[in-house]
């Protein structure tokens, strides 16, 4: 049964990988980045994370949006004042938090989504 969870999380990743500019698309694997490797915004991300919830029937209530794309969290003049301050030499925002399809088999086989510290 593990094998058929990973291979069916693959398979719901596979539709969202967009061809590179010579058609490939880049191979699904365990440390394959949802977040950085489907290029999604943040609302298409969102969709996605809501879908593999519902279609894999995981507890959400640890998983928090922000983490991933915490560039969201902030009023667009907020973020243009980001983008201008990086210029200029001032604090980035804090680093996304991963999430790999290994996260979404763990996530899948635990009926949970982790907890972090």
């Amino acid at each position: 049964m593990e094998p058929d969870l990973q291979q069916q999380v693959f398979d719901f990743i596979a539709p969202f990988r967009l061809p590179d500019i010579w058609g490939r698309r880049k191979p699904l694997c365990l440390a394959f980045s949802v977040r950085d490797d489907l290029g999604l915004s943040p609302d298409e991300f969102d969709h996605l994370m809501n879908d593999f919830f519902l279609l894999f029937q995981v507890d959400a209530c640890h998983y928090d949006h922000l983490a991933y794309f915490p560039e969201d969290s902030s009023p667009m003049p907020i973020k243009i004042m980001r983008q201008l301050g990086r210029c200029i030499g001032s604090s980035a925002p804090p680093a996304p938090r991963p999430l790999t399809i290994e996260l979404l088999v763990t996530a899948a086989r635990a009926g949970r989504w982790p907890q972090r510290d």
